[in-house]
């Protein structure tokens, strides 16, 4: 019987895991669940374009107000879009400082420049990624299968080496169909209970 590979990197979405998010609801005025919101978002045409920097911010909000139907005008929802990340976790801060340095750390996330630039995770999480996998900027979007493979070319890894957090279903799914341990996460408890079963904390 062949062993499980050792374990090499631990990989984090942003948003609901190493970030609160703010209610999508509220924040844009929906008339949905927040479950419908996200599987809308994550294959919103508008959206994907955007966060792969394709398309400008103006261009993306005059496409998603169009698309949701939402009952004000471009430059509100552009208003509403960059205050809808909150802070770091403090729980994730604390959980990410405590894995051992024999791990790599990195981040995998569909964002775009606006939220990118208004946040501030290298100095909230003390330098520990070594990488980020930012969909503006490599062009590749989860749950496409292209975002995770690129990572493991990069770090030289097998899937199976990698753990992964997401908020998402649609990615952890995808990321699972690959090999990795891909984990839902959408509490810090449910963050470091995944690092103890895995036997990293």
């Amino acid at each position: 019987m062949t062993s499980q590979p050792e374990l090499r990197l631990v990989l984090f979405d942003l948003g609901g895991v190493l970030l609160q998010l703010n209610d999508p609801i509220a924040t844009f005025g929906l008339d949905c669940s927040e479950a419908d919101f996200h599987r809308h978002w994550l294959l919103s045409p508008a959206v994907r374009e955007f966060e792969r920097g394709a398309i400008t911010a103006e261009q993306f909000a005059i496409s998603v107000t169009r698309e949701m139907r939402l009952p004000y005008n471009a430059k509100t929802f552009l208003e509403r879009f960059v205050a809808w990340p909150g802070s770091a976790l403090p729980n994730a801060v604390d959980l990410v400082g405590r894995i051992p340095e024999r791990y790599a750390c990195a981040v995998l996330s569909n964002t775009n420049a606006l939220h990118w630039q208004s946040l501030n995770i290298e100095s909230s999480f003390g330098h520990r990624f070594e990488r980020y996998f930012l969909s503006y900027e490599t062009g590749l979007l989860k749950p496409d299968e292209q975002a995770f493979t690129n990572v493991t070319q990069q770090y030289d890894c097998a899937p199976e080496q990698i753990l992964f957090f997401d908020d998402n279903p649609l990615n952890v799914t995808a990321a699972r169909k690959l090999g990795m341990h891909a984990v839902l996460c959408r509490t810090g408890a449910d963050l470091a209970e995944a690092l103890v079963n895995m036997g990293i904390l």
